[in-house]
């Protein structure tokens, strides 16, 4: 038996996700203009946004089965440690060499 299935059923999203900043990667890695940070509220205002980008990073993350996360290299456990300062340390050492 068979059943008649349309397209839309078959229809999903990827999600907008990289494992890690492509600057950090890259061999010739540009150095950020300290000069163009913003300061006082505005630096409160990029810092809140980036904070926000990085829930929803995880939350994506969170929402894949194991079979997902296993097939970009993940597991539950990394979900939380993508995005630690000091599990990605030894690859912005590398990036600025």
């Amino acid at each position: 038996m068979s059943s008649l299935t349309t397209k839309s059923q078959f229809a999903f999203e990827l999600p907008n996700l990289t494992y890690i900043d492509a600057s950090y990667e890259a061999a010739n890695v540009v150095a950020r203009d300290v000069a163009s940070k913003p300061h006082g509220f505005r630096a409160w205002i990029a810092a809140f946004r980036v904070w926000r980008e990085k829930q929803a990073a995880i939350n994506e993350l969170e929402m894949m089965s194991d079979r997902e996360l296993a097939d970009i290299g993940l597991n539950r456990a990394d979900v939380h440690r993508v995005f630690d300062e000091a599990y990605n340390q030894d690859l912005r050492t590398r990036a600025l060499a």
